[in-house]
């Protein structure tokens, strides 16, 4: 992904000369996030995505006044796919990618999905905010093969007003800030949803055909066991299918029928009701407790189980055992 390119106004894809800014990230994060230059500083969030094949950034707006170009020029064998959305900001937007230039009025739900493997540049106005998905290479295929969806028409987006697909990244960055008691299964059914609409030709899911499949008694019990030994464990919506041995898009569909809910509301209950019993009966430490629920750490426990129940789990530990 080295060299130079096709770029607005003419010119060409050498980085400038003078002092290019970058997304301070940890010692540990994928390499790309160096290979990506700001011509101002940028004032974002890197949240924590755990073992989830992905990085996610929400961008506020840039340090300077004027127009802000963001240049990412990362070698192919460590880039990842790229999928944005404005979230604020207005004026002009630009972009080059993969020899094809836009150049367009801002406006919210503008998205734009870029695959590993090609260089891109992007300008607009510092004031402008976005939120960024970027994910390792062949997740998006790899979600798509496992509905038996093809990949042929998973192409570049460059520049389209997708208000679905930003509806979506907004429910992702909303359970990236708030982490709740099934986030990982809920950001997984957020990403396949997402997937399909980026190989659709208007940004709706096509029709699914009618379903034969459903979840028999046996079948049910397999997952309702493998969630009941893995409550301690990021439980993804792969797991659960694997378990059910089904696809994740049929088990969606046929979980529901089954127990009146989604597979993320049920394990949400079935994880709030093991914090119960643990804050009522033992005096686990909340740290250990929250790593026996499921949570990183005793912070995203403590800010969920609050949600739900309405107090902290300390307080409501000290009021069961009163």
């Amino acid at each position: 992904m080295t060299g130079k390119g096709p770029m607005l106004g003419g010119t060409t894809m050498a980085l400038p000369e003078d002092p290019r800014f970058h997304v301070a990230a940890p010692d540990h994060s994928p390499a790309f996030l160096r290979s990506i230059h700001w011509s101002a500083a940028p004032d974002v969030t890197l949240f924590d995505t755990g073992a989830l094949p992905m990085v996610a950034m929400r961008h506020y707006r840039t340090l300077t006044s004027g127009t802000v170009e963001l240049i990412a020029d990362c070698p192919a064998e460590d880039d990842w796919d790229a999928l944005i959305v404005n979230r604020g900001g207005s004026g002009r937007f630009g972009i080059d990618f993969c020899g094809t230039h836009r150049e367009m009025a801002l406006h919210r739900d503008l998205c734009c999905f870029l695959p590993a493997g090609a260089d891109s540049r992007l300008l607009f106005d510092h004031e402008a905010g976005s939120f960024v998905l970027y994910l390792r290479p062949g997740v998006i295929a790899a979600l798509l093969e496992s509905e038996g969806k093809g990949t042929d028409s998973l192409a570049p987006i460059v520049g389209r007003h997708l208000p679905r697909v930003a509806h979506l990244m907004g429910l992702i960055e909303g359970e990236l800030r708030r982490p709740s008691l099934g986030s990982r299964l809920m950001i997984d059914g957020l990403l396949r949803a997402i997937a399909g609409l980026l190989v659709t030709s208007d940004g709706r899911p096509a029709t699914a055909p009618n379903e034969r499949i459903y979840l028999s008694p046996p079948k049910l019990k397999r997952v309702i066991d493998f969630i009941e030994a893995n409550l301690h464990e990021s439980i993804g919506l792969d797991d659960l299918a694997r378990a059910a041995g089904l696809s994740a898009n049929h088990f969606l569909r046929v979980f529901k029928l089954a127990t009146g809910e989604t597979p993320y509301h049920f394990l949400r209950a079935r994880r709030l009701e093991r914090a119960r019993q643990l804050l009522a009966d033992n005096a686990m430490p909340l740290a250990e407790l929250a790593l026996e629920c499921g949570f990183a750490n005793q912070a995203h426990f403590t800010a969920a189980f609050s949600r739900e129940v309405g107090i902290p789990p300390g307080r409501y530990r000290r009021t069961v055992r009163a």
